[in-house]
């Protein structure tokens, strides 16, 4: 099975997804724009949308986890894939008029607006109120470069996305059950049309659940 996967803002790559490196030996595992050995710019978040969507027109399927979620959710809008899994995708902008979502973009919007606070201020007082909902997001010695990347990537509400498109791709939507701001995308995205499952135990890192690859691949073989 040939599919494509969108890493988010942690791990990259391969490494993002261990359990579905191994399920799916035919996959691949870009390394999105700004994450890899070049320093991070303002058009990334495009960069990557188109990329994966040129990847993802050949393949069985596109899988995206966190902001990678919102990559896949654009590059869908580009080329729709024959299937679209979003895995806790951070696709708040979908569900911005529900209560805990609206909660989050209002503590987290006047930071992406502060241009007097530096990229480390930046970072410790992003992942403060986040709430730790990314475990992987921390400034340590590599923090920086997270921080200065989350910065010019923009909340990831302020990416557009074409809904109609959505409508008509495919779609399964995975979450933990731990945060509501998920649960609300998640069911945002069943309005649209997807099919959504809790896997829970695991909070936001649902690529590690034992069930995670095979519903993943069910999914796929169905449509």
């Amino acid at each position: 099975m040939h599919l494509v996967f969108a890493h988010g803002s942690g791990q990259v790559g391969r490494d993002a997804f261990p359990q579905q490196a191994t399920a799916f030996p035919d996959a691949e595992f870009p390394v999105l724009a700004g994450y890899g050995d070049d320093g991070p710019t303002v058009g990334d978040v495009a960069v990557a949308a188109q990329s994966l969507a040129m990847r993802g027109a050949e393949a069985d399927g596109v899988v995206g986890v966190g902001y990678g979620g919102v990559i896949a959710a654009m590059a869908a809008c580009m080329e729709q894939p024959a299937a679209l899994v979003l895995i806790e995708p951070a696709l708040f902008q979908l569900a911005r008029g529900r209560p805990a979502t609206a909660a989050l973009i209002e503590r987290v919007e006047p930071l992406y607006l502060d241009a007097a606070r530096s990229d480390e201020d930046f970072g410790q007082c992003l992942v403060h109120e986040l709430e730790d909902w990314d475990p992987t997001a921390r400034v340590s010695p590599d923090g920086l470069r997270w921080s200065r990347r989350s910065r010019l990537h923009g909340a990831p509400w302020r990416h557009p996305i074409d809904t109609g498109c959505l409508a008509e791709t495919p779609m399964l939507v995975l979450t933990g059950g731990w945060r509501t701001e998920f649960e609300e995308v998640a069911a945002a995205l069943v309005e649209l049309g997807a099919q959504h499952e809790v896997l829970g135990g695991d909070g936001h890192r649902v690529t590690e659940h034992p069930a995670c690859s095979e519903r993943i691949r069910a999914f796929v073989e169905s449509v």
